[in-house]
């Protein structure tokens, strides 16, 4: 039976858990097709493809981990043998997507990226399926929940961040096209992943295994069933509403993502220590989501949230970037230029971190009316088939900024003096345009999401008297 309150240990093993998620969506994002582009040279629509394949896999592989663990048993409880299982090859497949063999050739190239980015991804779903799928178990209590998803959104985006920072400014501070700073930057990726799935896997086991669910609703799905369930899974309105805000997010946010490093040092023209000081921002931005994130749930419910954050994110960049090409904002390299990006970033941020929340803290109450309408508790499956459509749509993220990488033709070494004013204007649009359109889809599919507070408690209260019922006939007949 989950409880309504953890305790402060608990909390906090289980935010540090996504540390190990945070550094692989950064790494991966941000630095991994610079990496293979400039540095190992590449081609980018062959990067962009292994990428696509690599995350097309691993969206086929998260909902059978999570129907795998839906009905696992052993005296380690459901989740934890998968998360214990994931350490140490997830550490391993992370150094090794950084640290190809010198010159390979493009063909020898591609399939090492694509070998250990598969072994990354299918490593950490072994891992995050589980985890994730204990917002849900370990507490019914909508804040607590909202709460524990806040933990895991921004322990991921902090040590995400702290990877980053520690990248412009440490390994990679003589420049981001500097071979020689990946491989310490690979090393001690690995090794806070390695920690992190430990000792988070250790810090929860304990509260798991009290929160173990009713026997009775705990079925094992056979694998050829998977479709059919994700599709009963799909007849939940709320749920269909949080999986394609999940595909917006994520879509949009894979593109920009990637192109993130480009946009700053072409189209704004920031260095690698300035970049920085925004990634110090986001830090800030994903501190004050940790403390509101509760409070603005309770007050004005996760569906208002989500749709103001969707809003945010279509307007908080594209509006400075239209300024920017309209020259109306202060001369590149200015402090007063700075300044407004960075407050543009904080917002923007904000916005995103927070829509990650929302969507984790809806999913988790949609497993109790998926449990009060089919009879079934499927954390893993509603989570994971939510993180395969965020996946293969990540991966068209990925795979479309690859393209525009592309297209743009940035000659290796280019600083923005020497790049043509059309391309950089270029991507400032593309840019532009992105964060529209994606944000505006987010703000859309939040407001179809109709399960209420209220809704969601007499939900509860429904599931309790039914398992009251059935406890109370088990101790009758024995």
């Amino acid at each position: 039976m989950a409880k309504a309150k953890l305790s402060g240990g608990t909390r906090l093993a289980y935010g540090f858990g996504l540390a190990a998620a945070g550094i692989k969506a950064n790494a991966f994002n941000v630095f991994l097709l610079f990496y293979y582009e400039r540095v190992a040279g590449l081609d980018p629509i062959l990067i962009g493809f292994a990428l696509l394949l690599a995350l097309c896999v691993d969206a086929v592989t998260d909902p059978l981990v999570g129907v795998w663990s839906d009905g696992w048993k052993s005296k380690l409880g459901r989740r934890h043998p998968f998360m214990y299982a994931s350490a140490l090859p997830l550490a391993f497949c992370y150094m090794a997507v950084f640290m190809p063999p010198d010159a390979m050739s493009q063909t020898a190239l591609f399939l090492w990226l694509l070998t250990f980015a598969i072994g990354t991804r299918f490593s950490m779903t072994l891992f995050v399926i589980p985890h994730q799928t204990l917002v849900a178990e370990l507490t019914s209590d909508c804040d607590e929940r909202t709460t524990l998803q806040s933990l895991r959104t921004v322990f991921a985006w902090i040590f995400g961040l702290a990877n980053a920072a520690l990248a412009y400014v440490v390994f990679l501070a003589a420049g981001l096209d500097q071979a020689a700073g990946y491989t310490p930057f690979a090393i001690f990726g690995a090794t806070v992943m390695l920690v992190a799935t430990l000792v988070s896997a250790r810090g929860t086991q304990r509260a798991a295994l009290e929160t173990q669910p009713d026997t009775d609703a705990v079925k094992a799905i056979p694998l050829r069933q998977v479709l059919g369930q994700i599709r009963v899974a799909l007849e939940s309105s709320a749920y269909r509403a949080t999986v394609i805000a999940g595909i917006f997010l994520f879509v949009g946010f894979g593109i920009a993502e990637n192109l993130g490093n480009y946009i700053y040092t072409y189209f704004w023209g920031f260095t690698p220590r300035q970049i920085f000081g925004f990634i110090l921002v986001i830090v800030v931005a994903s501190f004050g989501v940790l403390l509101t994130a509760r409070k603005l749930s309770a007050r004005f419910g996760k569906r208002k949230v989500g749709m103001v954050c969707g809003l945010i994110h279509a307007s908080a960049f594209p509006s400075l970037i239209l300024l920017k090409l309209g020259g109306f904002l202060p001369p590149t390299g200015s402090t007063a230029l700075l300044l407004m990006i960075g407050v543009a970033v904080y917002v923007g941020y904000s916005a995103i971190i927070m829509s990650m929340t929302m969507i984790g803290a809806m999913i988790a109450d949609i497993t109790d009316e998926h449990e009060l309408r089919t009879g079934a508790r499927q954390e893993g499956l509603l989570y994971s088939a939510n993180m395969l459509l965020d996946k293969a749509a990540s991966g068209v993220g990925v795979f479309g900024a690859s393209i525009v990488v592309k297209i743009a033709s940035i000659p290796a070494g280019a600083s923005r003096d020497t790049v043509s004013p059309h391309v950089i204007q270029n991507l400032g649009l593309i840019s532009m345009g992105i964060a529209v359109v994606f944000g505006l889809g987010m703000a859309w599919s939040f407001s179809r999401y109709r399960l209420s507070r209220e809704q969601h408690g007499d939900i509860v209260l429904e599931l309790e008297r039914s398992r009251t019922l059935r406890e109370a006939i088990r101790a009758a007949s024995a």
